[in-house]
């Protein structure tokens, strides 16, 4: 584990006092707990995000992020060795991922999470601008990118603002970019021991990272790059994923019950369109007939071909890895369900989760199917086209190796004890081996 004192003496931007910008960063106890200041004034830094669709508007957009370090090139560390990026889930809160990363690190790993947030702030109010820019405005005039919707954890184009323009970027271009500039960074000599960069991804972040993975040149260690240091993907618990062929798991594979971590899958096929004509739509398959909000995939839908040597470098990758909750198996809205009947899995104590249609309560404590990350909201999507993948997170994970296996792929998964909970991700020995060592 790193010291807090470590971590303390790196990376100091500009402090700001409006704070904080949403109410997703608002929660600052993760941070308190280990003894930072839980406005992280020390660790905000803006990511400069170059113009890559040629949209028209010439100054520039920052993303913002905390990270343990400096990563404007004004400072100089030469004990990084790796740098492990902790994406949030759908609560947005990049802060308590952040400081969660600081407390299960150890000693020479740089820090980073970056805030696909909801409000559009300017860098003066993020802490200043750190980035190179040939920008002729001051850091109060440049502005974040953020996201009004969802559509980030599908790597979907950043909202437009009052000045912002729309399709100027995208959630999987900041992952890149922020690879390509430790790249950049490690050769000009302000990190020049960095060895390895590991993007993990829970819950919405998981879905991030998992279809960024899919299609990014960054996470499949595209040798053009000449990045000189290797790129690992963690995934842990997503709600869904993106099926690469028509098929889907079958029936037995599906069962409206907990199938536990012996649970196989091994009979695909393609199902009934008529009672879910969107099942393969992008985010959960690969069907782009409508990519208004995911202009970083146009040139995949605009090519088969690459598209189909993008597919067999990602079920060829090595350097991903899967990671799912033995007791991730829980479901309160959908009919039919039959959740555990066990107090400590789906009907904790001291929770009060809603929406509960369907899953009934348990003396006296309602079922919650995203304990322990929340104690209050379930957040299970039960919709038909993530109902196809399986009947809760645990099943659709292993349905979804299951999957890869069937065309080929063979990534490294396994489990880790605990519901779904970020922290348990952490604590496993298997993050810990593949993040860290």
């Amino acid at each position: 584990m790193r010291s807090i004192s470590f971590a303390l003496t790196l990376g100091l931007a500009t402090s700001s006092t409006f704070w904080p910008p949403s109410d997703e960063l608002e929660d600052e106890s993760a941070c308190t707990d280990i003894g930072i200041d839980g406005s992280l004034s020390e660790y905000r830094f803006s990511l400069a995000m170059p113009n890559t669709y040629e949209n028209d508007y010439s100054d520039t957009i920052f993303h913002p992020l905390f990270a343990s370090s400096s990563l404007s090139g004004d400072a100089t560390d030469d004990s990084v060795t790796s740098a492990v990026v902790f994406i949030h889930g759908l609560a947005g809160d990049a802060n308590t991922y952040f400081c969660d990363g600081l407390d299960i690190s150890p000693e020479g790993v740089l820090v980073i999470s970056p805030w696909f947030g909801d409000a559009q702030v300017t860098a003066d109010d993020w802490g200043g601008w750190g980035g190179s820019t040939n920008s002729t405005l001051s850091s109060a005039d440049v502005l974040s990118t953020y996201w009004t919707s969802s559509n980030w954890v599908k790597g979907g184009d950043a909202s437009p603002g009052d000045v912002t323009p729309s399709r100027y970027t995208t959630s999987f271009d900041v992952i890149d970019v922020l690879i390509q500039q430790l790249s950049d960074l490690k050769s000009s000599g302000n990190f020049k021991n960095l060895e390895r960069v590991t993007v993990n991804g829970f819950s919405a972040g998981a879905q991030l990272a998992s279809r960024w993975s899919i299609f990014s040149k960054y996470a499949s260690n595209n040798e053009d790059l000449d990045l000189d240091f290797e790129v690992r993907t963690i995934v842990a618990d997503g709600s869904s994923y993106v099926y690469l062929d028509e098929t889907r798991p079958n029936d037995s594979c599906t069962t409206l019950e907990d199938t536990g971590k012996t649970h196989t899958c091994s009979s695909f096929s393609t199902p009934d369109v008529d009672s879910c004509s969107s099942y393969n739509e992008w985010k959960y398959g690969l069907d782009f007939s409508d990519l208004s909000a995911n202009v970083y995939l146009e040139p995949f839908a605009a090519d088969p071909n690459l598209l189909t040597s993008q597919i067999s470098t990602y079920v060829n990758n090595p350097k991903i890895y899967f990671l799912f909750g033995d007791s991730d198996v829980c479901n309160c809205n959908y009919e039919g369900y039959s959740n555990p009947q066990v107090s400590a899995t789906c009907y904790p104590s001291g929770t009060s989760c809603s929406p509960n249609d369907f899953g009934g309560s348990l003396n006296g404590v309602q079922c919650c199917d995203t304990y322990p990350d929340t104690g209050s909201s379930n957040a299970l999507a039960v919709g038909c086209e993530e109902m196809l993948q399986g009947s809760n997170r645990l099943q659709r994970g292993i349905n979804y190796m299951a999957h890869i296996k069937e065309l080929g792929g063979n990534f490294t998964w396994g489990f880790f004890e605990g519901g779904h909970s970020n922290a348990a991700f952490y604590a496993g020995d298997e993050f810990s081996a593949w993040a860290f060592e």
